[in-house]
Order: structure tokens, then C-alpha cells, then sequence
């Protein structure tokens, strides 16, 4: 189905594409002021321009033809953390996330083609390698021989990636020590254990698959221990997150009809997934193709999607038989878990329903770590700032664990934990849950 072809409204004022925010969307904000102190970027600048109020007046200056596509908003629409911490807090609900989201695809669409470098490997990981889990695959395979030949620990001993950008010392730093990915030994059906509750389709992420594939394997076999017949595709596709997140909403929209087409013909009750990023993303598929792909289709699988910590608080947590963890631990909440998908009860639900676990909650939870997609690499000072809060929050709680459900959040706080010379180990919550699930 060529998505592609579907008519589309021209894009309103000085914006380029039909990619652009919807107009009545820019009239919502009221400029208040409520998400300024929601927002990292305006606590850090202090710039009303970075400010969610600004970005959104200058959008809206934009669609009215006031102002062109300046440089102001191009830096703007990717300074921003996109962390919808300002959506939770504005009384009229603006997405002032989305809106930048969209601006970003502006941006690249009036750049157009160019041969620069960081153009074309920008065109290459978001067309051809990020919708190929072969190529994905392929490129770990480099990853690994550097970490297992000896080679990571003589470029961090010799400090040689220092001569070069910051934000590549910053990646090599944050590389997690990588397995194989866990699509090549996972099977398609892992069946439920005890009584039988339901059977779920796995979404298996990119980041989730590649780098922390013991996270993803202990959420198969928590869910099949809680009763649940666990099938996971072989064919799924990146979620179209980074797509959305670098301005590229034609590839991210491929993606999402790949996907849907994929799981609405497995004879499952719910999508489950145990990356906040992913979850947001799929759940905003019946908004990414209004108006590109059947309606009812897209009702009903955004009908199923869930995040694994959603659903096993929905569903209710066997606790009965988990082994008691005698620990204490704090929950750092994903803005995509958090803010994009308001979901903060759930997973302290579960914390809670281990035995032996005390949850020690910190100040300011839901704050962004300073991760947000490639914000951490491209503004490595500015999001090193944001990250120090988050880790003053942290070690004030004195607890033993630090649990999250994001892989982007569990890079960043795990770089930022080494980097303070922090005691406390860090978990995604559905590896505390494993290590709580009987073999």
C-alpha cells in the first residue's frame, strides 16, 4: 500500500510540507506560562525562546506568514527535549512536543538534498539501516569484536577519543557491553507457564533487541510466567521513533504500516513492549496516519498497544511464588512512559508487589535525564546539566537500585552514574522482576 499517495492539505503559511503543525494545534497555547517550569531547556537558558511557549509562538508566527523558517526555530525545534513534561503540565493540553517533532520535518525538508557528510549518514541510518534489522544486526557485529578484541579498553586507557568531537567520546563511553542480539535465539511462541491468561504479541525494539537484549528476554519470561502465551514476530520493523524524532515522518509512516500489517494478522490480545520510546511511538500510529491508512484498522491496533508494566498492572501481578529481593530501590521515570503516555502509576505498582522491595521515592521523578533520542550527543553540555539534577535527586534517596523502562534513559543515567562515581547499579524494572520470577 503506498501510503504516500493519499491527499494531503497544503501546508499552511511559511511551512514547506503538509508535515507541518496542524494550525488549530499552535492556537492552544495561551501562553500562560504553567510549562515553564515543566521544561529543562527554559530552566537552563532561561531564553523564552526555548521555552515551550516560544517554540510554539514562533510555529505559529510561521503558519501565519509573520516569520520565516529562521535559524532560531531550526535550532529550537531540536533543542528541544521533546520529554512532554510541558503537555502534562499545560491546563489546555498543548503538544508542544509534537509541534516540534513536525518543525523538525520542516527543517529538513527546506534543507533538501545535500552531499555533506553527516547528510548523507544521516539519509543512510534513517532510510536504509534503521527499517533493515539485517543491517541493524550487521553493524553490532563491529561493536562487539571491538569490545571483545581488547580494542574498547586500549581507546579508553589511551583517552585517544578526546582529540576528537565531544559528543563521540561521549557514545563510546556510553556503549553497554553488548551480547548477540536476542531476535536470533528467541523463539517465535514462548509458551504461558501454570494457568493460562491470554496470549500477547512481543514488540521487540531496535535498541531493546541490539543492547540490552537480557532486558527484553526476562520481560518473555515474566510474561509467560504470569500466564501469557508470548509471540514474538520475526519480521517486525524499527517502531519509526527516530524518525519521528530526526524529521523524517515519510520513512516513519512505512514503518508503522509494516508493523500494523504484521501484528493485526497474529491472533494475539494485546502488542507488548518494554521500551517507553517504542510504546509512545506505536500508540501514536492512529494519529501518524490520520488520513493515510484505514481508521478502523488503526483503532484497533492502537486498541491493543500496551507497555509491559501497563499491562501487568491492568492484568494483576502474580506474586504468590516470586522470590523476595531484599532491597531498596528509587524509579526514575521515562518521559515517554511519564509524559507521552501518562503512565506513573503502573510500574511502582509492580515495585511494590515484589516482596522485600522498599521503593524510595526521589524529588522530581519525572524530570528528563537528558537523554532524549540524540539530544544527549548533539548538546552533550547542555544535557550533562540536566542529567546533574537528575542525579542530585538520585543520590539523595541512598537506595540500593536505580530502575527505569527506557534504554535511552538507562544509557544516559548509567553513563552519568560512572561518570559521578555513583554506588547505585542500575536496572530496566523488568530485570528486577526477573530476578523476583522463579527459573
Amino acid at each position: 500500500m503506498d501510503i504516500e499517495q493519499s491527499k494531503q492539505p497544503a501546508p499552511p503559511g511559511n511551512f514547506v510540507t503538509a508535515d507541518a503543525p496542524g494550525y488549530d494545534s499552535l492556537l492552544q497555547c495561551m501562553r500562560c506560562g504553567f510549562c515553564l517550569p515543566s521544561c529543562p531547556t527554559f530552566q537552563l537558558t532561561g531564553r523564552e525562546r526555548s521555552s515551550p511557549r516560544g517554540r510554539v509562538a514562533m510555529a505559529r508566527a510561521i503558519a501565519e506568514k509573520k516569520l520565516d523558517l529562521t535559524a532560531a526555530m531550526k535550532e529550537e525545534a531540536f533543542f528541544c527535549l521533546d520529554c512532554r513534561a510541558c503537555t502534562s503540565a499545560c491546563p489546555s493540553g498543548v503538544q508542544a512536543g509534537s509541534i516540534m517533532e513536525h518543525c523538525r520535518s520542516q527543517v529538513a525538508r527546506q534543507d533538501g538534498v545535500s552531499l555533506s557528510p553527516a547528510r548523507q549518514l544521516r539519509a543512510f541510518v534513517l532510510e536504509k539501516m534503521l527499517p533493515s534489522p539485517g543491517l541493524m544486526k550487521n553493524s553490532l557485529v563491529v561493536a562487539r569484536l571491538y569490545q571483545r578484541l581488547g580494542l574498547q579498553w586500549l581507546v579508553r586507557r589511551t583517552g585517544v577519543l578526546s582529540l576528537g568531537p565531544q559528543w563521540l567520546g561521549k557514545a563510546e563511553q556510553m556503549l553497554p557491553w553488548l551480547e548477540k542480539p536476542l531476535s536470533d535465539g528467541l523463539a517465535e511462541l514462548t509458551p504461558a507457564r501454570g494457568e493460562k491468561r491470554g496470549r500477547v504479541g512481543f514488540f521487540l525494539g531496535c535498541v531493546m533487541n541490539l543492547m540490552f537484549a537480557e532486558v527484553s528476554s526476562q520481560t518473555v519470561r515474566v510474561l509467560a510466567h504470569q500466564g501469557f502465551d508470548v509471540v514474538t514476530p520475526g519480521k517486525q520493523k524499527c517502531c519509526g521513533a527516530p524518525h519521528l524524532s530526526e524529521g523524517d515522518p515519510i520513512t516513519a509512516r512505512k514503518l508503522a504500516v509494516a508493523n500494523i500489517e504484521l501484528f493485526m494478522a497474529q491472533d494475539v490480545d494485546y502488542i507488548i513492549t518494554d521500551c517507553a520510546g517504542c510504546g509512545a511511538a506505536l500508540k501514536d500510529y492512529k494519529k501518524m496516519l490520520e488520513g493515510y491508512y484505514d481508521e478502523a484498522t488503526l483503532h484497533a491496533f492502537s486498541a491493543k498497544i500496551r507497555d509491559v508494566s501497563e499491562f501487568l498492572a491492568e492484568q494483576g501481578l502474580r506474586s504468590a511464588d516470586l522470590i523476595p529481593q531484599p532491597v531498596s530501590v528509587t524509579y526514575h521515570d521515562p518521559c515517554h512512559l511519564a509524559h507521552a503516555q501518562q503512565i506513573t502509576a503502573a510500574p511502582r505498582i509492580l515495585i511494590k508487589a515484589i516482596p522485600g522491595v522498599e521503593l524510595r521515592e526521589m524529588n522530581e521523578s519525572d524530570w528528563c535525564c537528558g537523554s532524549a533520542a540524540t539530544f544527549g550527543l548533539k548538546y552533550v553540555d547542555a544535557s550533562h546539566k540536566i542529567l546533574k539534577r537528575k542525579l542530585a535527586n538520585i543520590a539523595a534517596t541512598n537506595a540500593d537500585l536505580l530502575i527505569t523502562a527506557n534504554p535511552g534513559c538507562q544509557l544516559q543515567l548509567a553513563w552519568g552514574l560512572k561518570k559521578a562515581d555513583m554506588q547505585q547499579q542500575l536496572l530496566h524494572i523488568m530485570q528486577l522482576l526477573g530476578q523476583a520470577t522463579p527459573v
